[in-house]
């Protein structure tokens, strides 16, 4: 798929913390009512073990967001959050849509660690 390429390498190609070494990420777009990209946040897992906290250019990454969500929502509505994951060994990739629950995947400071290892990729051998 084609268009999903083009979105993961737009995201990686525009936050510096992808010049630095790094395994997986993780990535949550929130859209607005007229379902374009409004906000993001996630992380960036390294090597070892460690992670950092990454965001999405939006005005970068959305002509490729743009044409992927076409790819999967024609013209219908839009999602309210999408997830991506990514792992740059294996090129394996996972993406979920929330098209219901606004308070999904949301970060609360009570159990950030917690939230930041439920987002790490764990992709089956």
């Amino acid at each position: 798929m084609s268009e999903m390429a083009d979105l993961i390498g737009a995201i990686v190609g525009n936050h510096k913390a992808f010049e630095g070494p790094w395994v997986t990420f993780s990535l949550v777009i929130g859209f607005d009512k007229d379902g374009d990209p409004d906000n993001s946040y996630g992380y960036l897992y390294k090597p070892d073990g460690d992670f950092e906290a990454i965001t999405a250019g939006l005005r970068t990454v959305r002509p490729a967001m743009a044409a992927y969500l076409r790819s999967v929502y024609s013209d219908g509505p839009r999602p309210l959050k999408m997830l991506i994951q990514f792992d740059r060994t294996s090129g394996r990739f996972n993406v979920q849509f929330e098209d219901k629950d606004p308070k999904c995947w949301a970060v609360t400071p009570a159990d950030i660690y917690g939230f930041i290892e439920s987002l790490r990729p764990k992709f089956e051998p």
